[in-house]
C-alpha cells in the first residue's frame, strides 16, 4: 500500500466518520472493513470504507442488529430478497410499536394509581375479554408444574402480559373471612396470534364485556379479606347490578418490601 494513494490513518477515518477508534476496531473484527495495513503496520482506510460506514448507519437506522447490517451489506441491494428483508423489518418494528404503546398505556395507568383517591373512581366499562393460564389454584402452585411451558410463552410478552389474581365470585357466599384467589398469567384475547402455534390445553378465555372497574389501595393481608370489597358491592347493588362468575384483580404497583400498601385494580363483570 502507497501512502500517496488517498487513505486515512485510524485518527483521521475516526474524527471524519464519528466513530471512536476502538469501535473502528471492533468493526473490522466483525467484518464490516477489510482494512489494509501499511508496512509500518498503520491501518489505512480508503473512501470507500466511509461510504460503507454510511450505508452500514442506514441499515442500523432501519433497525437491524450489527450481525445483520454487516451481512446485508455484502449482499446485493437491488433484489427482491433485499426488498423483502425491509419489508420484514418494517413488519417487526411495527409491532415492537404496538408493544411500548402497552407499556406506556401501563406506566399512565400506574402513575394515576399513585394519584388517585382509592374508593372514588367505581365506573362500568367494556373492558376486552382476557385469556390466561392458572399458575396456581388456590395457594396451590402444582397447577404451575403442568403448564410451565405454556405460562413461559405468557411471560414472554412481558409488554403486555400480567400476573393477575382471579377470584370465583362464589366464594363471596362461603362464611370464611377471607378469598382464596387463584394466580393467573393472562393477556388481551386481541393479543393471542402473538403466541404463535402453542398448547392450548391449559388456556382459559375470560368473557368480561361489561365490568365495574375498581381501584384501590390495600396491604396484601388486607386485599383477600371480604371486608375489603364491601364498598364495591354496596356499589354494586345500589347501581342494580349483578355478579357473573370470575373477577379479576391486576397489578398497578406493588410495594416491593411488602411493607406498604399495594395499588390494584379490580375487574368486576356484571349484569
Amino acid at each position: 500500500m502507497s501512502e500517496n494513494e488517498k487513505g486515512y490513518y485510524i485518527r483521521e477515518f475516526s474524527n471524519m466518520t464519528g466513530l471512536p477508534q476502538s469501535k473502528i476496531r471492533y468493526y473490522e473484527k466483525i467484518g464490516l472493513f477489510k482494512v489494509k495495513r501499511m508496512k509500518n503496520g498503520y491501518r489505512w482506510f480508503s473512501p470507500e470504507d466511509a461510504f460503507r460506514v454510511n450505508a452500514f448507519r442506514c441499515l442500523l437506522q432501519y433497525g437491524f442488529s450489527i450481525e445483520e447490517a454487516v451481512r446485508m451489506l455484502d449482499e446485493k441491494q437491488q433484489t427482491e430478497q433485499f426488498e423483502q428483508s425491509l419489508k420484514q423489518q418494517r413488519y417487526t418494528l411495527t409491532h415492537e410499536k404496538q408493544l411500548l404503546e402497552y407499556r406506556l398505556q401501563a406506566l399512565d395507568e400506574a402513575i394515576g394509581l399513585l394519584n388517585m383517591e382509592p374508593g372514588s373512581d367505581f365506573s362500568v366499562q367494556d373492558v376486552p375479554d382476557k385469556i390466561y393460564v392458572y399458575a396456581s389454584n388456590g395457594r396451590d402452585f402444582s397447577v404451575a408444574g403442568q403448564a410451565g411451558e405454556t405460562i413461559s410463552r405468557f411471560v414472554e410478552l412481558l409488554s403486555i402480559s400480567s400476573y393477575a389474581r382471579v377470584i370465583e365470585t362464589a366464594q363471596f357466599s362461603s362464611e370464611k373471612p377471607e378469598l382464596d384467589p387463584s394466580y393467573v398469567c393472562a393477556i388481551p384475547a386481541s393479543e393471542e396470534w402473538r403466541l404463535g402455534t402453542y398448547d392450548r390445553t391449559h388456556v382459559h378465555w375470560m368473557n368480561l364485556g361489561k365490568c365495574i372497574v375498581y381501584h384501590r389501595s390495600l396491604t396484601r393481608e388486607e386485599s383477600v379479606r371480604k371486608e375489603t370489597f364491601a364498598l364495591l358491592l354496596d356499589w354494586m347493588t345500589a347501581h342494580g347490578y349483578h355478579m357473573r362468575e370470575k373477577m379479576m384483580i391486576l397489578p398497578g404497583f406493588l410495594n416491593l418490601d411488602g411493607c406498604g400498601k399495594d395499588m390494584e385494580t379490580v375487574i368486576l363483570p356484571v349484569i
